[in-house]
């Protein structure tokens, strides 16, 4: 079965929630849904324009201040294209983890090297959750829906942190002492 582009839908979730230009989506996208959802501004601008095309998107400003800034609103057509897939069951998450993928491949020759990447794992993750924290702290306080719906997000992306965090140190515990015999919990 064909895969849905879910770009496109990020795109139209994103320019529902207020105009961006493609510089700012990514930019807000890095600083918000980053640890989930990941475009390169190449892809979000090929993206931009086909959904304008499509005239799910259209331009809302249009600035020369040095550079030019085209900001990208979404059109009812692309409310109602967002409405439909929201309402679509997810498919199944496609996982890609090198990290994952060199442990698995590797032999005890790679140890040391793979000690190393979990160490950086592990440091990566902890900068990770004090970004999140300076993000929640920066979330409206009160009883709005979209806030829930946002701090639910941002509680995710922590527990997974978390979890990754917890593993890391298991992997660096298990291949630090490579004498206990079996592979334990």
């Amino acid at each position: 079965m064909r895969r849905i582009n879910t770009t496109h839908f990020a795109i139209l979730g994103l320019l529902r929630l207020k105009p961006m230009s493609a510089y700012e989506l990514v930019k807000f996208s890095k600083e918000s849904i980053g640890l989930f959802w990941n475009e390169s501004y190449g892809h979000i601008h090929k993206s931009i324009k086909q959904l304008q095309l499509e005239g799910s998107v259209s331009v809302v400003e249009e600035a020369e201040t040095g550079r030019r800034k085209i900001v990208y609103g979404i059109t009812e057509q692309g409310c109602d294209q967002l409405d439909t897939w929201l309402a679509l069951p997810p498919e199944e998450p496609v996982m890609r983890n090198e990290l994952l993928m060199k442990l698995f491949v590797s032999d005890e020759r790679h140890i040391p090297q793979l000690i190393t990447f979990l160490e950086e794992e592990l440091t990566a993750n902890e900068q990770l959750i004090k970004m999140l924290a300076g993000i929640k702290a920066s979330v409206p306080k009160g009883e709005s829906k979209q806030a829930q719906l946002w701090l639910l997000t941002l509680d995710y992306g922590e527990r997974y942190l978390r979890m990754t965090m917890e593993w890391c140190q298991h992997a660096l515990e298990t291949l630090s002492h490579p004498n206990r015999g079996e592979y334990n919990e």
